[in-house]
């Protein structure tokens, strides 16, 4: 085994060949032949000067790498966003080389945004469903969720259908996925969404919460926590979607086509820090509901609901089938009067990325 010594003579040798031999020192002259002093110093000299700059690549410290600025658009602060945030807080957008930067926004806002080329993903998969059939170059890659985690909750005085007749109720969104939660909700309990009701925006769940609160609002549709923080103050779950409705799509990446057609790499790699985010919050059950519990400021109970909540409608394959595709895409057409149109799963959808990703997560 070579000693400290021993190496170091080797890198001399190696480095600086036939100037310098252990029994000769440099250019001929011995060791023997210095005064110590000097002897001292050009040992110093070599070892803190010389040698440092003739030292190969892989013995220098390596420079961090820049990270790559990667944006996503989010309609709001949820449960369901959840394997996004531990992705974040733990490093995992950052060890696919992002420097990732969340933005929460208006779902028509980031649209729009996403459109222009201001934000690179966004995950309304709805939303834009509907700017595809309106024309827009958009691309879903993947599916986070495809079962409904929407709750209808109402006032304290409001415990039926008769009670809720003639109400407003609070939806998120526009005409996406909470509007059509809400609309079937309202149906199972046997009124007209547009005769019974009146149907309004309340921008996100947040502001729903709080237009509950204030009275504003009869009912409010709610996901995780939110519902469990109305229901712990003495509000009622007139209806629980995930029992109710049918699957749908609610979460998932989309951007633009040309996004996925010239880079296509940075692309999978955002699937790759999805699917991880998805599996840090599988595998680190204690970690997720601690973060549920710091971030909204809850108990530890109601934290483990949410959690519970959520990954009970998680999408572990990462897309959807064409059935499911099918029903978003009459949705969106019914709601922008549009009749016979050829629109397929195939003109929103493309699932190649996140197979890829898939296949190579598994080996």
């Amino acid at each position: 085994m070579q000693t400290g010594q021993s190496r170091r003579t080797f890198l001399l040798h190696r480095e600086l060949g036939q100037n310098y031999a252990p029994h000769m020192g440099f250019f001929g002259v011995t060791a023997d032949d210095l005064p110590r002093g000097i002897r001292l110093i050009a040992f110093l000299w070599v070892f803190l000067v010389l040698l440092p700059a003739k030292l190969p690549a892989q013995e220098k410290a390596v420079a961090p790498r820049k990270l790559e600025s990667v944006t996503l658009g989010l309609s709001a602060k949820h449960v369901l966003n959840l394997p996004i945030y531990l992705a974040q807080r733990y490093g995992i957008f950052e060890s696919e080389g992002f420097d990732f930067k969340p933005i929460t926004t208006k779902t028509s806002i980031a649209i729009a945004a996403l459109v222009s080329g201001d934000l690179d993903y966004i995950t309304a998969f709805n939303s834009g469903l509907g700017a595809a059939i309106g024309g827009a170059p958009l691309i879903a890659t993947y599916v986070s969720t495809d079962k409904s985690l929407l709750y209808l909750i109402s006032k304290p005085d409001i415990k039926d259908a008769k009670s809720l007749r003639g109400g407003i109720i609070g939806h998120g969104g526009t005409r996406g996925s909470h509007y059509h939660a809400t609309v079937g909700m309202v149906r199972y309990l046997g009124l007209d969404a547009d005769k019974d009701v009146q149907l309004i925006s309340t921008i996100d769940v947040t502001q729903g919460l709080t237009a509950l609160f204030s009275g504003a609002v009869a009912a409010a549709t709610l996901s995780p926590p939110y519902d469990s923080i109305a229901l712990r103050k003495g509000f009622n779950r007139l209806v629980s979607g995930p029992d109710v409705l049918p699957r749908f799509v609610e979460n998932g990446l989309v951007t633009r086509r040309a996004k996925l057609r010239e880079n296509p790499n940075q692309v999978r790699r955002m699937l790759r820090a999805l699917v991880h985010g998805l599996q840090y919050a599988t595998e680190h059950p204690n970690d997720a509901v601690a973060l549920i519990q710091k971030e909204w400021n809850l108990d530890r109970e109601t934290s483990q609901i949410a959690y519970d909540a959520a990954m009970a409608a998680y999408n572990f394959k990462g897309e959807a089938s064409d059935e499911i595709v099918n029903a978003a895409i009459k949705r969106a057409q019914q709601d922008a009067k549009i009749g016979q149109s050829a629109f397929a799963p195939k003109d929103f959808v493309d699932w190649t990325s996140i197979r890829i990703v898939q296949q190579e997560l598994r080996h």
